[in-house]
């Protein structure tokens, strides 16, 4: 398969991703408004479909292959990182607001 077929079908399922990256763009616009948990998945969110979109773009220069397979595996490496850190975060909210629930006397659990 030639690059060009490849960045062309790596362009397309980026075109149709928006449906996951548009929601992230929100969610990191709104700042201290959306959970730190959220902006860190949506941080991880953006960071994987730019490394796919950056990925084609240099499937269509005349950059050596190996190039190419390193942009790509350190987007996901990256991607995957965030996605680490938005759970752990996510895990730290869920345990303070269980605290706070308990504080209060509340027995309904979230």
């Amino acid at each position: 398969m030639s690059h060009g077929v490849l960045a062309l079908g790596i362009t397309a399922v980026c075109l149709a991703g928006n449906v996951w990256y548009l929601p992230a763009c929100v969610d990191l616009r709104a700042g201290p408004d959306r959970p730190r948990s959220r902006r860190a998945a949506a941080g991880a969110v953006l960071t994987g479909w730019a490394s796919a979109a950056l990925t084609a773009l240099l499937l269509l220069t005349p950059a050596p292959l190996a190039a190419v397979a390193v942009t790509a595996t350190a987007g996901a490496a990256a991607m995957g990182y965030l996605g680490v850190v938005a759970g752990l975060r996510r895990r730290e909210e869920r345990r303070e607001t269980a605290a706070l629930t308990a504080a209060f006397g509340s027995t309904r659990t979230p």
